[in-house]
């Protein structure tokens, strides 16, 4: 089977963009042989610098090739055999790497694939500046475009919406649903003078949050910019996350979550208070008589503040703060003890354990205050101690509290419980190609669509660095596979923004286990998300229950197993592979391969299969292969930029049925694969 025409400006697009990822990678392996090829010819040869010169050239003749540049190959292959030479020629070898810089950066004179232009920067004439219905909106004024760039990524991955302009906003122009924040840049090219940047603030903040982005640090300008109104004035230099977290906490203070407030003991007039200033659409105000009914309801609904009276037919107030701060779950919970203006009850109740003593006979104006301030600063408090900082999730910590607190409250009720283990596919090579900042972007992705994806009673937690732990309340294993599939089928066909160009396709497996069907315990449910996670990750993006069984005969069968240590190689290939929907997993490691073969963790119809790999060559995985009866009904391509005779035969003697060698074309490698996938299948 050939490629279709529809495939081939496809498959066209992906090499570009792929390229665009991997660019930096290549032009670094280029610096590295530039390096070596300048000690040889001063005399100065280090056996490890050309051991690592050659490897970094044997690895360009391959992916120079795959990505188009067939000038760059040959010069990449011609100084690696330079390289392995027993006396290397630096002048030869200056020649070969100079050539292969030149193919590499003159991209219009090779037919390369060609970089696709830079979006343009939104246009806020154009725009209406309405804020996304995931999220929030905000307006930087600024003519850096590095610094546009960088926040504009950073604030999508959070769900805000960046509008960039290079003018001044007039107040008048905010229209209602318009931006959340109008952030500042007080020093770039362009920027207006002090003095109007302060009446820009003040006209400003009349109508929106203003935060100033200044590299000036005088105490006197602070005050200046405070008294205009801003809601913020950050450093210009430090890093977008930083800038964005501080957004996002101000757009939290304006926007507060919804927060339960639990009383006990307190007279009328203390409840009248808590009615009048607190319980709203977004406060619910729950009060119990009775100390056994309350610890119910801080078990089944949670609490943000805790409101008792000091006095208590059954429990004092000082009696239940030692109950709540001794308790694991509860130990953090803000308690406000309410009582009469005697100096022993509020030794006493804040030697138990209160946050804070309110004397009972204040006005209702400063009491609703009082409790108004706890409760938010509280929410605050909590907020920063339980959330995981990158991707606003609870951390482990406070997800394993509310992972515990769901289970117990669903196995009084006989209500069912899920539990998923959900990991990034390939994060630390999106890590590795794109940058750490760009695999921020991704967790912090999906774990905004897990959040959207799930209620506010579940639980979405940070549980690994790079995957997350959900409890799904009242949920089976089955409902809660198909919310995760959801997710998974929405991150999977979305672009994530990056400085560099566009991550095409991000995925993620997951495993899911459940109550009563899995498993009766919270620790057993985890160690069958965990083996119900290692088999999705078999074959990645896919969602896969702890009682679901494989085919029989066909445990863990994919269609290929790529074995490549090279990620742009590596990339290309799994694109392919995506486009005829094959199935398959791919490692870098050698001796992981074959180990997963060998002891049947995976299986695969073919194996691709690189000779130069780390801790175990090309060579020693296929007798593994032949060793453990693998090679009996799995069919192996050697993929190497080394071509000779001698190796070729020694590769067919192992096992291998055929050998293509790097560079490949993408349509032959597709056809190759056909043909022997069709010959397997027979």
């Amino acid at each position: 089977m050939t490629t279709t025409p529809v495939e081939d400006v496809v498959l066209g697009s992906a090499l570009a963009t792929l390229w665009q990822r991997h660019r930096q990678t290549n032009l670094d392996r280029i610096s590295l042989l530039e390096a070596a090829a300048a000690n040889v010819l001063r005399a100065m040869v280090d056996d490890d610098a050309v051991a690592e010169g050659a490897s970094a050239a044997h690895k360009l003749a391959g992916s120079l090739g795959t990505f188009g540049f067939d000038a760059g190959s040959r010069a990449a292959l011609e100084a690696e055999s330079l390289l392995r030479e027993p006396v290397i020629d630096g002048r030869l070898l200056a020649e070969a790497v100079t050539a292969l810089r030149a193919s590499v950066e003159e991209v219009g004179d090779t037919p390369g694939p060609v970089p696709a232009p830079a979006g343009p920067v939104p246009d806020p004439a154009s725009s209406d500046d309405v804020v996304p219905s995931s999220g929030f909106a905000a307006r930087l004024v600024s003519s850096d475009p590095d610094l546009v760039s960088r926040l504009t990524v950073e604030a999508a991955a959070i769900g805000i919406a960046v509008v960039a302009t290079t003018e001044m906003p007039f107040a008048d122009s905010l229209r209602p649903g318009g931006p959340e924040i109008v952030v500042l840049d007080a020093t770039g090219t362009g920027s207006p003078t002090f003095s109007k940047m302060a009446e820009s603030v003040a006209e400003l903040s009349r109508k929106t949050l203003v935060v100033v982005l200044t590299d000036k640090e005088e105490f006197e300008d602070r005050v200046e910019l405070a008294k205009a109104g801003a809601g913020g004035v950050l450093p210009r230099s430090q890093a977008a996350r930083q800038t964005v977290s501080f957004l996002a906490e101000a757009l939290a203070r304006r926007h507060p979550a919804p927060s339960t407030v639990l009383v006990l003991n307190t007279d009328a007039g203390v409840l009248e208070t808590l009615r009048d200033t607190l319980a709203g659409p977004v406060c619910r105000v729950e009060i119990r008589d009775d100390p056994t009914e309350f610890w119910e309801a801080l078990e089944e609904l949670g609490a943000d503040l805790v409101v008792v009276g000091y006095q208590g037919s059954q429990l004092s107030g000082p009696e239940l703060c030692r109950m709540i701060r001794a308790h694991p779950r509860w130990c953090r919970l803000p308690i406000i003890v309410v009582g009469t203006r005697d100096p022993a009850q509020l030794d006493e109740a804040m030697s138990a354990g209160a946050d804070d003593y309110l004397d009972k006979n204040l006005s209702p104006r400063d009491l609703g205050v009082r409790l108004h301030n706890s409760l938010e600063q509280g929410q605050l408090a909590r907020a920063r101690c339980d959330t995981d900082p990158l991707t606003g999730t609870q951390n482990r910590t406070a997800a394993e509290r509310s992972l515990d607190r769901l289970f117990r409250l669903s196995a009084r009720h006989g209500d069912p419980f899920a539990l998923a283990l959900v990991t990034v596919d390939q994060l630390d090579q999106i890590r590795e190609t794109e940058g750490n900042a760009m695999g921020d972007v991704v967790l912090r992705h999906l774990a905004a669509r897990l959040l959207g994806g799930f209620r506010g009673e579940d639980v979405v937690g940070r549980w690994t660095h790079d995957g997350f732990v959900i409890g799904a309340y009242r949920a089976t294993g089955e409902q809660a596979s198909e919310r995760i599939t959801a997710v998974l089928e929405a991150f999977t066909a979305e672009e994530l923004p990056a400085t560099s160009g566009k991550v095409a396709r991000c995925t993620f497996s997951a495993g899911v286990a459940s109550t009563p069907t899995d498993g009766s315990s919270l620790a057993s449910l985890e160690r069958l998300g965990e083996t119900a996670l290692r088999r999705a990750q078999a074959g990645q993006n896919r969602v896969v229950s702890a009682g679901e069984r494989p085919a029989a005969g066909a445990p863990n069968l994919v269609d290929v197993v790529l074995v490549e240590d090279d990620d742009s190689v590596a990339d290309v290939i799994e694109h392919a592979l995506g486009l005829r929907q094959y199935e398959f997993v791919r490692f870098s490691d050698g001796a992981e391969a074959a180990r997963a073969l060998g002891e049947g963790e995976v299986k695969g119809r073919i194996v691709l299969l690189d000779i130069g790999l780390p801790s175990l060559d090309g060579f020693g995985v296929l007798k593994m292969l032949r060793i453990h009866g693998v090679l009996d009904d799995t069919r192996v391509i050697m993929l190497t930029a080394r071509s000779s005779e001698a190796e070729m035969l020694r590769a067919l003697g192992l096992g291998a049925t055929e050998h293509i060698a790097k560079p490949f074309s993408v349509p032959l490698l597709l056809g190759r694969l056909d043909q022997t996938l069709s010959r397997s299948m027979s």
